[in-house]
């Protein structure tokens, strides 16, 4: 027998209930960190992208690869920013791009850090390489908020708004697989 329940209480047993749609904020800084980042890495490629040659020479600069490298880092790193904003922008292979996005900003902060040490004279190439903005401490601060941003999105909860949790509702499992 079922206990008595206040009118307030009863219930409709096919009704589900529906999960809180409260925003939480926790999140929303999380998802905006991943979005900033995103941004950042496709906004940085944009100049680079189809200019290989003028590139290639900021590589040069820098000191940081044998010369027959240079060539094939002026024309990887700028594809690999754009693909790797484009992830994190859509929430696509999510750690994975924040992951690789930390990496850069870690090697990148490295070598502007050695770079400055040493007083090389030298435009960074970050964001434009016509830029007249100059190699100084705030380069490399610059870049290590940067990776900040990149480890909140890398260890941070799953945030809104990603297509990692689109497909992950859409996987059907098959012999043990999941697709």
């Amino acid at each position: 027998m079922e206990k008595s329940r206040l009118p307030h209480q009863h219930r409709d047993p096919t009704v589900k209930k529906q999960k809180s749609k409260k925003l939480n904020w926790k999140i929303l800084g999380f998802t905006l960190a991943r979005l900033a980042a995103g941004f950042i890495l496709i906004m940085a490629s944009l100049d680079k992208l189809g200019g290989a040659e003028k590139f290639s020479k900021m590589v040069e600069n820098y000191h940081a690869l044998p010369p027959e490298l240079v060539p094939l880092a002026a024309v990887v790193i700028p594809w690999l920013e754009f693909f790797t904003g484009l992830c994190l922008c859509f929430g696509f292979k999510t750690r994975g791009a924040a992951l690789l996005f930390s990496i850069l900003m870690a090697v990148y902060s490295v070598a502007l850090a050695v770079n400055l040490a040493q007083g090389v004279d030298m435009n960074c190439g970050c964001f434009s390489m016509d830029s007249t903005e100059k190699l100084s401490g705030w380069t490399v601060a610059r870049d290590l908020g940067f990776l900040l941003l990149g480890l909140a999105a890398l260890l941070g909860p799953q945030t809104y708004a990603t297509l990692d949790a689109f497909l992950e509702d859409k996987r059907i499992k098959i012999g043990g697989y999941w697709f």
